[in-house]
């Protein structure tokens, strides 16, 4: 089985693992992330060779070091596929222009370096569920609430699916900052 990768940024705030704790009761899914799971995929890589992975460090590094930190506003729930049984249940961002910027202009340094990117729209989310279970979803009103998630990094992730959790930061690239605030922010994800 060959090796794949992820670009996303890490999501971190204790109030999506609430979010999540009060809503799952109405579904019913086979695979609930856990906290340290959360993130918002920016590009789905598959796999890749070696030479590819250093590929993608130097095209992140570059366009991570140019971009300045930023924050999501999250307050809804969502999901992908049918409403009485959606196959993956999702917290959205509301729109963001920075966040538009930097994913355009990651996307597109990565599809003139690796030919076979997965060109799939980009529909930025952070999943909380997914693979429906048995049974239709209970009617609920949906919980108010309005996250603010400061974004100061990038992660490459590679996915061990055997393990928990799945996901592994292979590298972390952290927005426009001082070195002091890198070799920190580095620290935090690679520990």
């Amino acid at each position: 089985m060959s090796t794949h990768y992820f670009l996303a940024l890490p999501i971190e705030d204790e109030k999506f693992e609430h979010v999540q704790r009060d809503i799952l009761p109405f579904y019913s899914y086979r695979r609930t992330y856990r906290p340290e799971e959360f993130h918002l995929t920016l590009q789905f890589l598959g796999s890749l060779d070696d030479d590819e992975v250093e590929a993608v460090k130097e095209l992140t590094r570059e366009v991570t070091t140019s971009t300045a930190p930023f924050a999501l506003t999250f307050q809804q729930i969502d999901h992908f596929g049918r409403p009485d049984r959606p196959r993956v249940l999702t917290i959205v961002p509301e729109p963001s222009v920075d966040l538009t910027a930097l994913t355009g202009t990651l996307r597109r340094k990565l599809s003139e370096e690796i030919p076979a990117l997965d060109r799939k729209p980009f529909v930025p989310h952070v999943t909380l569920a997914k693979k429906w279970d048995t049974g239709t979803r209970i009617p609920y009103i949906a919980p108010t609430f309005t996250i603010e998630e400061p974004i100061e990094t990038v992660v490459l992730y590679r996915i061990n699916p055997n393990h928990t959790p799945a996901y592994e930061a292979v590298e972390v690239f952290p927005l426009q900052r001082s070195e002091e605030d890198t070799w920190r922010s580095r620290l935090k994800f690679l520990t």
